[in-house]
C-alpha cells in the first residue's frame, strides 16, 4: 500500500457507538472497535480517500510527526482491510 492508494468502506459495514468506542461491523461480522482517532479515519472514509489524504488531515490535526502518522494510519487501514471493513484500490 501507498499514499496514492485508494481506500473506500466496504459494503454492508455497520457501526454502533457506545460512549466512546464505535464498534463496525462487515457481514461476516468481523468488527472492530476505533478509539478517537480510528473514529475520525471511519468518518473521512465516509468518501474514498487515497492514504496520502488521510495522513495530510490528520496531521493538520494532531500534533505527530508525519513518519509517524503515516505509519500509524498504514497499519490502521491494514486492520480494517483484515477485517474486511475496507477495501483499496
Amino acid at each position: 500500500m501507498d499514499r496514492g492508494s485508494t481506500i473506500a468502506r466496504s459494503d454492508g459495514v455497520v457501526e454502533a457507538q457506545f460512549d466512546d468506542v464505535r464498534v463496525v461491523l462487515n457481514e461476516d461480522l468481523a468488527y472492530l472497535g476505533l478509539n478517537a482517532v480510528g473514529q475520525r479515519i471511519w468518518d473521512l472514509l465516509a468518501a474514498p480517500q487515497t492514504l496520502g489524504s488521510l495522513v495530510e488531515v490528520l496531521l493538520e490535526e494532531y500534533d505527530v510527526a508525519e513518519a509517524d502518522c503515516a505509519t500509524d494510519v498504514t497499519r490502521y487501514v491494514e486492520a480494517l482491510v483484515d477485517h474486511k471493513l475496507v477495501r483499496l484500490s
